[in-house]
């Protein structure tokens, strides 16, 4: 039998019988929008989780130490620091594509600024860290660059200047980089020299981790009454910094100071403080201590672009004595995959208790059509046409149930975002989707529709193709 004919006599078919197959399709249209719903969600929940909270792709390697407690102080043994030769050695596991060296500022530092933001100026001590400009390649908006603009090597010709206005509009009036300058004797204000030379600056670049945005929108704003922020209206804030300052004690007898500007929002920098390139925060260790701290790295962040070698540069950085963070990543991934497991047996179990409902309607259907098929028999259809008949009505009524079954999960879906967008207060991370819809989402749910539908009618298709023309005609 030709495709266009069989493919006539089903739509004939079904047309015919449409109330029957109505009925039975609505335990599949249920089954394939449960599976589609919850898989989609759970590939959009594990986006969120394993691309921005918890990136699976990256890796944060820290010194293995013990830490010894001393009532409330604890007091760590071994080193906790890595150096450019363990550098080298974790570039050579394989699986490993790139090594991004992390060194925290060992220096306390003040910030100062706020003002154009809060509508006053805050003072605050400032916890920082220094990351490669590379791990944020592509990461930061048009107009905004993160790199170490005074890096000796790069550094281009100082251009004097007086004010600020004299420099380009990206720049500052200020000091060469890294002058020191003597503190008063009470310890609060600097001895600048007389007739102090200046030079046009670029601000230092600075990131701030999407957890502080987030904490603050959703919680700090609210305990103090402070605006909304945001983030685009952020960039290019300015404030000063002042290093070797401190309100914890340990300021120096001299300070340097610099001014910094917001560039971006990334999940590279340090949770709780600001993240600068890595050259700022190598000089001023060496400034303030020795020259052995320009490669005293607290971690290293290891990039590993193919998921499945992550257990294997994980065993190979425990063979090299140091430790890979827990960032909860692990955790994180397989509480979605029991999620996305069980829902999926959810749905797995309507659609088969469709597919058995499926089994009796086809039964009932070539009870009644025991005629039609004799006749269709006698006049030259074969076995095989009659099954076929039968398993493509079941593949129609499948890929139908299915569409519609997508369609109702596509629904519920752009209904729970718009419930969220407009009645859910929020919270760290929230997404503007909690849906991922990937094409093989798509093709999944509508081959399962159609696979357990022709299940379903195998067996009264393989009865339909076994009756005997003659004895169906004359009733027997």
């Amino acid at each position: 039998m030709r495709s266009a004919r069989l493919l006539a006599i089903v739509g004939r078919n079904l047309k015919r019988s449409r109330t029957h197959f109505l009925l039975a399709s609505i335990g599949i249209i249920v089954g394939i929008a449960t599976f589609f719903f919850f898989l989609s969600l759970g590939l959009g929940v594990r986006n969120v989780v394993l691309g921005k909270i918890f990136p699976l792709d990256k890796l944060e390697v820290i010194p293995k130490s013990l830490d010894v407690a001393l009532g409330p102080v604890m007091l760590p043994t071994g080193s906790d620091i890595i150096d450019d030769a363990m550098v080298a050695k974790i570039k050579e596991i394989p699986g490993v594509e790139t090594v991004y060296p992390k060194m925290k500022l060992t220096v306390p530092a003040v910030a100062t600024g706020g003002k154009s933001l809060m509508g006053a100026d805050i003072r605050a001590e400032l916890p920082a860290d220094g990351i490669d400009p590379d791990l944020v390649v592509g990461e930061l908006k048009p107009g905004f660059e993160f790199k170490d603009w005074d890096d000796p090597a790069n550094a281009a010709t100082p251009v004097a200047c007086q004010k600020d206005k004299e420099c380009a509009d990206d720049m500052y009036c200020g000091p060469p980089p890294m002058t020191r300058e003597a503190a008063d004797d009470d310890g609060k204000g600097t001895k600048l020299p007389k007739n102090e030379e200046k030079v046009c600056r670029h601000y230092i670049p600075i990131l701030v981790s999407n957890h502080i945005l987030e904490l603050y929108n959703g919680t700090l704003r609210r305990a103090h009454n402070f605006p909304k922020l945001n983030p685009d209206s952020v960039l290019g804030f300015k404030f000063d910094v002042e290093i070797g300052d401190s309100f914890m004690g340990g300021t120096k007898d001299e300070r340097i100071f610099e001014r910094a500007m917001m560039v971006g929002f990334s999940d590279k920098a340090i949770a709780l403080g600001v993240t600068m390139p890595i050259g700022y925060t190598r000089r001023l260790n060496v400034a303030f201590g020795a020259e052995d701290d320009a490669q005293r790295y607290h971690s290293v962040i290891v990039k590993v672009p193919i998921k499945d070698d992550v257990a294997r540069v994980a065993h190979g950085v425990e063979q090299l004595d140091l430790l890979v963070e827990d960032s909860g990543a692990e955790q994180a991934a397989l509480l979605i995959a029991v999620f996305m497991m069980v829902f999926g047996a959810v749905s797995a179990v309507i659609v088969g208790i469709a597919a058995v409902n499926i089994m009796h309607v086809f039964f009932m259907l070539v009870y009644e059509r025991q005629r039609d098929i004799g006749i269709m028999r006698a006049v030259g259809a074969s076995r095989g046409d009659i099954g076929k008949i039968i398993l493509g009505e079941a593949a129609a009524l499948g890929l139908l149930a299915g569409i519609a079954g997508v369609g109702l999960a596509l629904a519920a879906g752009s209904g729970f975002d718009s419930i969220s967008a407009n009645y859910v207060p929020d919270f760290p991370y929230k997404p503007t989707t909690y849906f991922e819809y990937p094409w093989w989402l798509f093709a999944s749910a509508l081959a399962y529709s159609v696979g357990f539908c022709v299940l379903g009618a195998f067996l009264p298709a393989r009865r339909a193709a076994r009756m005997e023309p003659a004895r169906v005609l004359s009733g027997q």
